[in-house]
């Protein structure tokens, strides 16, 4: 091809994708054209199109989408139905639920007004050519040939194919690379395309009870109905205005409409090819990936394909001094645009696979999740699964969006891609197991060398300690035998602190038990969140009983082993999920101070009675559980008070502020300062101290011989404190890498690991959890950052 001319992409296909590909190409200055094999341009076929808020976006950077919605109705109630018909589940208020997470509706809509959209937005139609059929692709060191039905040749840079499931172009793709390169393509891949359903699809004028914007899914077994209501008249309309075409010589489509039967079947090939692309030719939508269509999302994929091979284009072409693009330079925008496309087209294979098995009852647990489960699932959460494929879709890099205020942003909205732990999560759990197993060694089987066994039966034997016999143990607190003999072994392992028996225990407890009033918050905080909600995250009060019953430092790292398992998907971190139930938000600082600061600080008076010391220490055991109870029942009181408040289970509007943030980041500043207090109390009075040191309070003795029952619980204590600290630190190093990962900051986070350890010296390991807490509050609130350029093709 001469020099000369302009980059020139051939398009074998007047589809969606195809027609979608020539108006980004149009939107930069690229020639093309589209060669389309039916007499129309936009054939009524009888299909429907999903367009869902990624699409919808990309649309919006062409001008088309308000074009779009000016011909379609958005979806405003999802409605899920049994074999009889009658509702199991719906949810409503649709349109504004998805508008204001992703700023654009659902919109379902005939194909034919989709594409006819699509052209009448192309400029120089001419370069729109009909009865096109290509059958043959030929290829030479700088231009690739479609060959149509007619001997006609077109030539250009590239060949696109976008001629759907049953691509001609990736058929010829397939022939070339057997021929030029017999190892480049798996040929077959062509016998391996599964298909395991078929479907009936139609277009048909109202019926009663199916309004516009609504989507009713009937589920039944082995096979599912999907019914959409749109616009009134719309079906006839569409019919009404090709009844005079021919279709045939002599036959017009009208008598096809008088001897109609009254559907059409097609089978569902759902397949995402392992090579879209060879030489000069490049496969887009159904060409390379095709899905099932229960979900709505092939055409949206369609879109994100051509986006993405446009922005590579243009960068490309952009740094070419001829205008032009070699083989190698175009072979590698082609392999660009699979690696950025082809796990996300998996996954959202899998996804509307799997929403067809449930919706057709495939088998046991999926009739037992549709039939029985999904009625008591909140409205927003099924929402929440529809969300999951939208934001890490692709745009048109050198279009702007318009700005919508929006609940989710986008993955480009972010200061960087969110990406997943991978392996460094595996390694992360494994550690906190193996940290859990260490302490559980250390507090459990190691004080056997102690010789503590008998010194704690001798004390619970004849009722006081050697060290004070003024002391009398209690033997009863609720009348029930075995919860009584817990509580009194509790008593003889906790006194010696309390009872000042060896002053460096109790400068320890008071430390410790103060210190861990703030994970205590933060669980509870963690519990409420939506993001949590069915997950052991869920029940703060187990977790508390666990870590009472068997030390802090064992449990604590495993409840941080299971808060990384399942936060690692980039869903978990999404601003909507964040957010805690406004009256929870609203008491917890009180249920906080109520419910753990007073019971700590009543531990620690220095009561005169035995009888007083030990009934204050057994009331704190169960203190961690009055929080998140405490915040519960007073969020209660609070909603019952004010029931003008919003729901907590409507979708918020995107403009308004998060009403918690402020409240949530005043009880980490309001604890984490007393725990900045605690800090400096005990640094130095143990530095003023004639009695202890910071050795004697903090530094524990392993030795592998009997000591004093005060000493052996010491040391007990110092290793439910060591892990603690060790599982805090690591828990809250990582919390700024997640954010980091997620694209929510740019911290360096060996600089944040080194400050947070620094103030873990200087503030407490409290205070540092409740400061780190507080940043990451406000960075997870932030709904859209300015959005950062990236270059595809490095």
């Amino acid at each position: 091809m001469a020099q000369n001319k302009p980059f020139r992409v051939v398009i074998a296909g007047g589809s969606v994708a195809g027609l979608t590909l020539a108006n980004m190409l149009q939107a930069n200055n690229i020639d093309f054209v589209v060669l389309e094999a039916y007499p129309r341009i936009a054939p009524q076929v009888g299909a429907s199109l999903g367009l869902l808020p990624h699409g919808n976006r990309i649309l919006d950077q062409l001008g088309l989408f308000d074009k779009i919605m000016e011909l379609s109705t958005p979806v405003d109630t999802f409605t899920f139905r049994n074999d009889t018909g009658r509702p199991i589940a719906s949810c409503r208020d649709v349109n504004h639920s998805f508008t204001e997470r992703h700023g654009f509706p659902i919109l379902f809509l005939d194909r034919q007004m989709v594409l006819q959209v699509l052209y009448d937005n192309i400029r120089d139609k001419s370069k729109i050519m009909t009865s096109k059929r290509v059958i043959k692709v030929e290829l030479n060191d700088d231009t690739s040939t479609a060959i149509t039905s007619d001997g006609s040749q077109y030539s250009g840079d590239m060949v696109v194919g976008a001629d759907g499931i049953r691509s001609t172009v990736r058929g010829e793709m397939w022939r070339l690379a057997n021929k030029l390169d017999p190892n480049s393509i798996d040929l077959s891949e062509a016998q391996e395309v599964p298909c395991d359903y078929n479907c009936i699809f139609g277009i048909s004028s109202s019926c009663p009870g199916v309004k516009a914007g609504d989507m009713n899914s009937v589920f039944r077994d082995k096979t599912s109905y999907l019914i959409i209501g749109g616009l009134h008249g719309q079906a006839k309309n569409a019919i009404k205005a090709a009844m005079h075409e021919d279709i045939l010589p002599g036959v017009k489509f009208s008598k096809l409409i008088e001897n109609q039967i009254s559907s059409s079947m097609t089978p569902l090939v759902e397949h995402v090819y392992k090579k879209w692309h060879f030489h000069r030719v490049m496969t887009v939508g159904d060409s390379c990936h095709k899905f099932h269509p229960i979900g709505g999302h092939g055409g949206n994929a369609a879109f994100e394909t051509a986006a993405t091979l446009t922005n590579l284009l243009v960068e490309a072409l952009n740094g070419s001094s001829t205008g032009h693009l070699t083989t190698a330079q175009l072979d590698h925008v082609f392999r660009r645009v699979q690696e950025l496309r082809h796990s996300r087209t998996l996954a959202v294979k899998g996804y509307s696979h799997e929403q067809q098995r449930t919706e057709s009852l495939d088998d046991f647990s999926r009739r037992i999740i549709a039939l029985h489960l999904l009625p008591f699932v909140d409205s927003e959460d099924v929402t929440f699964n529809f969300s999951c494929q939208i934001p890490a879709s692709e745009k048109l890099e050198m279009l702007p969006v318009q700005r919508r205020e929006r609940l989710i942003p986008f993955k480009d909205e972010l200061l960087s891609e969110p990406k997943s732990r991978g392996l460094y999560n595996w390694l992360l759990i494994a550690f906190y197991v193996i940290l859990a197993a260490a302490v559980y060694y250390g507090m459990w089987i190691l004080p056997g060398s102690w010789g503590l066994a008998p010194l704690i039966g001798d004390v619970m034997t004849t009722g006081t300690f050697k060290e004070d016999q003024s002391f009398k143990l209690l033997r009863s607190y609720t009348g029930i035998s075995a919860l009584d003999d817990y509580f009194v072994f509790l008593a003889v392992i906790f006194m010696p602190g309390l009872r000042a028996l060896s002053p460096s225990f109790r400068m320890l407890q008071v430390y410790f038990l103060g210190m861990i009033a703030q994970p205590i918050v933060i669980w509870t905080v963690e519990s409420f969140r939506k993001r949590n909600a069915m997950t052991l995250l869920a029940i703060p009060s187990i977790w508390f009983t666990l870590f009472q019953s068997t030390g802090i430092g064992f449990f604590m790292p495993l409840y941080y082993a299971v808060y990384t398992w399942i936060s690692d998907v980039e869903p978990y971190w999404w601003p909507l999920r964040r957010a805690v139930p406004l009256q929870n938000a609203k008491v917890l600082l009180a249920a906080s101070l109520i419910g753990y600061f007073l019971p700590t600080i009543l531990m620690f008076f220095p009561w005169g009675s035995s009888e007083a010391a030990q009934y204050t220490e057994t009331f704190w055991q169960p203190s961690p559980i009055y929080v998140p109870l405490l915040s519960t029942a007073l969020g209660a009181v609070y909603r019952f008070l004010n029931p003008d408040r919003p729901g907590e289970k409507t979708c918020p509007r995107a403009k308004d502020k998060p009403a918690d943030v402020a409240l949530l980041k005043q009880v980490y500043a309001v604890t984490g300062i007393l725990g900045v207090l605690l800090h400096w109390y005990v640094l130095f009075g143990t530095l003023n101290s004639h009695y202890v040191s910071l050795v004697s309070v903090f530094v524990p003795d392993f030795s592998l011989y009997p000591m004093p029952l005060a000493d052996g619980a010491h040391n007990i204590f110092l290793v439910d404190f060591w892990g603690f600290v060790v599982a805090s630190y690591v828990w809250c190093v990582a919390a700024v890498w997640d954010l980091k990962r997620v694209g929510r900051t740019t911290a360096n986070v060996t600089k944040a690991g080194l400050v947070i350890l620094a103030a873990h010296f200087l503030l407490g390991p409290g205070a540092a959890m409740s400061a780190v807490w507080y940043w990451r509050e406000e960075v997870m609130a932030i709904r859209i950052f300015s959005s950062v350029g990236k270059l595809h093709l490095d």
